[in-house]
């Protein structure tokens, strides 16, 4: 199987997904979920002409240079008062309804106050520090869409609209497979030619990271029948299968043969990139190459479009920088570079040692994707991926 490009395997990936069905979750139970029905304003927002500033408040018309009367106090959560009558004014507390015969707001900082008495030390502009009622939204707008992935923001408009309940994606259920006979337990002590196992931990918690997903990790032996049963088992249990390791040519490659035996030939293997070049995919699973570096780069740049596709959220949008420095292209390869900004915006390459190397990108805020050419991007923009 020849290699294919990077959007070709996006195409491939993307178009062998369905999303997951929904449940019903209670509010507080619901941050970092998908949600999947349309929320609306159950009554405008704000929902009363709002004060934005303690002070006094009073009729523009009752201005006349003399020192306003003080009728009493006027606080947040309380009913409209009465009317004033010629001469007098309110003290006002942020957040209160704004009374309906007051059309101006003097904050505290601008009146002499006496204990029956204001003197006003400015000149006032009606309407000003009063928050329209309906400003920000009319009843019946919608404020959430189905495909939010619901924040701590998003909660307080949830809360404010009395949403309870509603239907969000289920969490996903991952299984994360790791391979490798050189591979040992962190807790143990490697011998020479012996690493401990890196990759696991690191997908379970890059997964962790990008969002709400009930996840397992299991690491199977170089051996084919081991393999093929590990694999079986997790296909039953999970919604995406991730697999790290084990999907190169080498003797001891057993992933392949495996998933072949159980689902047939790969959507495609094998993508015109570095690092990662052995990636595969079959539907619902996907094969990362073993390295530390290809298995995060690859995570990044095609697990977490699949699992954002899988549970309904939008498409991430990618941008484009110009580069810090020259980065030299390769022929006929993708490259997909760590990266972190510069003081000025542009992207400073953070060159690994090689696919092997998970020391130099530390520091990589997000990865820059250098499509294949002849000479250096150093004036181009290049897509990042964070």
């Amino acid at each position: 199987m020849s290699l294919i490009t990077p959007q070709k395997a996006d195409e491939l990936m993307l178009s062998n997904v369905e999303v997951l069905e929904c449940e019903t979750v209670r509010l507080e139970n619901s941050l970092g979920r998908i949600l999947r029905e349309d929320l609306s304003a159950d009554r405008p927002f704000p929902p009363f002409d709002r004060v934005t500033m303690d002070g006094v408040a009073f009729r523009s018309s009752d201005l006349d240079g003399q020192p306003l009367t003080l009728r009493g106090i006027h606080a947040a959560g309380s009913p409209p008062p009465p009317p004033l009558k010629s001469g007098q004014c309110w003290q006002i507390m942020t957040g209160s309804e704004m009374p309906p015969d007051c059309d101006t707001v003097v904050p505290y900082e601008q009146v002499t106050l006496t204990e029956n008495s204001v003197k006003i030390e400015c000149s006032p502009t009606p309407g000003k520090f009063i928050h329209r009622k309906g400003s920000d939204a009319s009843q019946g707008d919608i404020l959430l869409r189905s495909g939010t992935r619901i924040g701590p923001g998003h909660l307080g408009i949830l809360a404010s609209i009395g949403a309870v309940e509603f239907k969000v994606t289920r969490l996903p259920l991952i299984k994360i497979l790791t391979t490798g006979d050189e591979l040992v337990p962190v807790d143990q002590t490697p011998l020479p030619h012996q690493l401990r196992r890196s990759n696991g931990i690191t997908l379970l918690s890059a997964i962790q990271d990008w969002g709400p997903a009930e996840v397992t990790w299991e690491h199977l032996a170089d051996d084919l029948e081991t393999t093929t049963t590990g694999i079986a088992k997790a296909l039953e249990e999970a919604d995406l299968v991730i697999l790290s390791g084990g999907i190169s040519k080498g003797k001891k490659d057993y992933v392949r043969p495996a998933l072949e035996s159980l689902r047939g030939e790969p959507l495609f293997h094998g993508v015109a990139q570095r690092p990662g070049k052995p990636l595969a995919f079959w539907k619902g699973i996907i094969a990362l190459p073993g390295n530390p570096n290809s298995t995060l780069t690859t995570f990044q740049r095609y697990v977490v479009p699949l699992l954002h596709r899988l549970i309904g959220a939008s498409d991430i949008s990618r941008v484009t920088l110009p580069l810090a420095e020259p980065v030299q292209r390769h022929p006929f390869l993708t490259q997909f570079i760590p990266a972190m900004m510069n003081s000025e915006g542009r992207a400073m390459p953070l060159l690994p040692q090689n696919s092997g190397d998970f020391v130099t990108p530390l520091d990589a805020k997000f990865y820059l994707e250098i499509p294949p050419g002849e000479g250096s991007p150093d004036v181009l923009g290049v897509s990042i991926y964070p």
